[in-house]
């Protein structure tokens, strides 16, 4: 899961970030900032992978904010004007979005990221096996074993091609120990990249179980699986 952080001294320009980070299952918002000075104190303490940076903003713009920072994340730079474009890339931001902006913009500016937390994660789990507590039990398992998983209630199941485990979790925090080949396709489904025999613009097929999708996952994941190798 990609860590970001949203600077921007507009709230609605914050709202619709969000919202867009909201629909994208790889990204998560850890916190959001009208106040640049305050984000700084923020990304002192704590680590992020990406900032959504304005760049026009009171106090400290964001070119400026830019350059203070040590070991910069990815960034991706919101603004309304295009003459700072050139300036930017001598930074080797990410991506440069031009207000208003739109769901299918965001999304091709954040799938460059996708995965970029997976060397960490594979350096801290090298055996890339998991954990899943259920009850008063803890199962170890291999990531790549799990076909997908439904949520109902408080509790998901892990469905795998010959057992279940269920845990009492949410799918936030599944996606957040699960690799960048699991992606969620509807608010009750997370599905494993990998075991997708077929799909179309509804429902995706694993094994013979059928999945339907979310009409908010369905951007998401038909470029992702339009995309694959």
């Amino acid at each position: 899961m990609i860590k970001a952080v949203i600077i921007d001294d507009e709230p609605k320009a914050i709202e619709l970030l969000q919202g867009y980070i909201d629909k994208v299952p790889f990204i998560s918002c850890s916190n959001s900032f009208r106040n640049p000075i305050e984000a700084l104190v923020y990304l002192e303490e704590y680590t992020v992978d990406l900032i959504f940076l304005d760049i026009n903003m009171p106090q400290l713009s964001g070119m400026s904010l830019l350059k203070t920072l040590k070991n910069p994340p990815e960034i991706i730079l919101t603004t309304a004007y295009s003459e700072y474009a050139v300036e930017s890339y001598e930074y080797k931001v990410t991506d440069y979005l031009l207000k208003p902006i739109a769901f299918d913009r965001f999304l091709k500016a954040v799938l460059k990221l996708k995965g970029i937390d997976n060397t960490e994660k594979k350096s801290k789990n090298p055996k890339d096996t998991i954990f899943i507590k259920s009850g008063h039990q803890q199962y170890k398992i291999n990531p790549s074993d799990i076909l997908y998983l439904q949520k109902d209630g408080n509790y998901i199941t892990y469905y795998t091609s010959n057992k279940t485990i269920l845990a009492r979790q949410s799918t936030k925090e599944a996606l957040e120990i699960l690799g960048d080949r699991f992606v969620q396709i509807h608010k009750s489904t997370i599905v494993n990249l990998d075991h997708i025999t077929s799909f179309d613009t509804t429902s995706v097929i694993i094994n013979t179980t059928k999945l339907s999708i979310g009409q908010s996952y369905k951007v998401t994941l038909m470029n992702i699986l339009t995309t694959e190798k």
